[in-house]
């Protein structure tokens, strides 16, 4: 629950090559093998997923009736607004499904937002048994309202529609009506850290694919204008399984970036930017508050003047409270050590074309959501162990307060002392390739943070939704 997205868009640029004359910068190391590197990995991320699933799979597997599939099978298509980990840890009476073939229920969530609200409507499609049993139920949210307490009535209402269909089912026998009366909303879940083990959702025995998905992507955009114009592809591959004891994945990721400009002289720029990330982890449940993993992964980018790098590391962490109730609330102790290999694309300030090192290190995250708001907090620290000059130590924290009715308070820092900077090339860089962002930049300190405070009044009345010339993007009263 504890993001960390703060920290990893400081490590994760784009690799840019750039040219005065409309050609690209040619690397200091030969690139003729780049090709088989960005595909013969993909080819061998998909043979061993499926060595480890099942030896074949159906085209259009159909669930078998065993006590694990009698639980209603729901599909929940909502794009946006919906915390599916929060809802899949609290309604785990029913079988969720990715695609609306395999359902039952089919949930369909559209949003409306009004002058002081935003509106819910659930529409529930019964399928195949419960075909032509249908209704239509309406949330309405305030933009006051935390994101713990939106999500809760998400849930509730969820609950609600899905109890008629429930009824067929052999779960209907723990169904209970209970009428709550002047209890917060936070008394009235405080049962749900305490959730019981779920018997009747399927198993990896019912499922033919053995928990495995997968994933492709292929993404290509451009613009153009009189002097500019730019183009990217995208094409990722992965794959991953997720159960109570393990949680696999491996994934392959390639992303190419152009952009060209004309100057007032009849000079041209060209920026080109490329990626390729590898990546592999297996992680293990040893106990309700413990897990374990191993990982490797591979990495090209002339962002921090690499033509290659390969990593291997082991971590072990310890969570406070149970990790069944990490959609809510979890305090994690962590330790891993690690041995990476990197191969430069120019000499470093070090006079290294390459080098191996082997680091460790340990982070602390606590966060939660309660109906008040929320909170996150992160600290890591990591160093080289023959080297411990070599070090980044780094703290985030985003806070989001609910300080009464209609007024709250958001405010998030993160500072990091890096010591660690190995990589970066003995010739620096240049003014074009700092407005270009082609080079990270030597530092010793990094910080970022913000401040909001927001207040909504008036009216106390949500029933009513207009959405007439609502464009997003400023429609007709826009300038420009």
């Amino acid at each position: 629950m504890t993001p960390r997205d703060s920290r990893e868009s400081t490590r994760h640029h784009s690799d840019v090559h750039y040219s005065r004359t409309g050609k690209s910068a040619e690397p200091t190391r030969n690139r003729q093998h780049r090709s088989w590197r960005v595909f013969f990995p993909a080819l061998a991320l998909f043979a061993l997923a499926n060595l480890a699933g099942p030896a074949s799979a159906p085209a259009a597997p159909a669930l078998e009736t065993t006590e694990g599939t009698e639980a209603l099978r729901l599909f929940l298509d909502c794009d946006w607004g919906c915390d599916f980990t929060f809802l899949r840890s609290q309604v785990d009476y029913v079988n969720w499904v990715r695609d609306r073939q395999d359902a039952e229920v089919h949930v369909l969530v559209t949003i409306q937002s009004g002058g002081n609200s935003r509106e819910y409507t659930f529409n529930f499609i019964g399928l195949e048994r419960f075909e032509s049993i249908d209704q239509r139920l309406i949330y309405t949210s305030s933009f006051t309202d935390t994101d713990d307490e939106r999500r809760r009535g998400i849930q509730r209402l969820l609950e609600l529609g899905l109890v008629r269909y429930v009824l067929e089912t052999p779960q209907a026998e723990g169904l209970i009506v209970e009428f709550k009366n002047g209890e917060s909303q936070g008394e009235r879940h405080r049962d749900h850290f305490h959730p019981e083990p779920n018997t009747l959702v399927a198993d990896a025995e019912d499922d033919p694919w053995n928990h495995w998905v997968y994933r492709l992507r292929l993404e290509t955009d451009f613009r153009s204008e009189d002097r500019r114009d730019s183009q990217s592809y995208r094409a990722s591959a992965s794959a991953g399984r997720t159960t109570d004891m393990w949680r696999t994945g491996m994934g392959v990721f390639y992303s190419y970036r152009e952009s060209n400009f004309e100057f007032e002289d009849g000079s041209t720029y060209k920026n080109v930017s490329r990626s390729t990330n590898y990546f592999g982890q297996v992680i293990r449940t040893l106990a309700p508050h413990w897990g374990v993993g191993v990982g490797a992964s591979s990495r090209e980018s002339t962002f921090l003047n690499l033509d290659s790098s390969y990593r291997a590391a082991a971590a072990i962490e310890y969570n406070y409270f149970p990790y069944s109730e990490s959609s809510e609330r979890e305090f994690t102790f962590a330790y891993f050590i690690g041995g990476t290999s990197l191969d430069y694309e120019e000499i470093t300030v070090f006079d290294k074309l390459e080098e191996t090192f082997t680091d460790q290190g340990a982070y602390i995250a606590f966060g939660m959501e309660r109906p008040w708001g929320e909170a996150h907090i992160d600290l890591q620290y990591s160093h080289f162990i023959d080297d411990f000059d070599r070090s980044r130590i780094e703290f985030s924290t985003d806070v989001e307060y609910h300080i009464l009715r209609g007024l709250s308070f958001d405010v998030y820092a993160g500072i990091s002392r890096i010591r660690d900077q190995i990589y970066l090339p003995k010739g620096g860089a240049t003014d074009a390739e700092v407005l270009v962002a082609r080079r990270q930049l030597e530092t010793d300190l990094s910080f970022r943070g913000g401040i909001q405070l927001r207040y909504t009044f008036g009216s106390i009345y949500n029933n009513v939704v207009n959405s007439r010339l609502s464009s997003e993007s400023g429609g007709f009263s826009r300038i420009f």
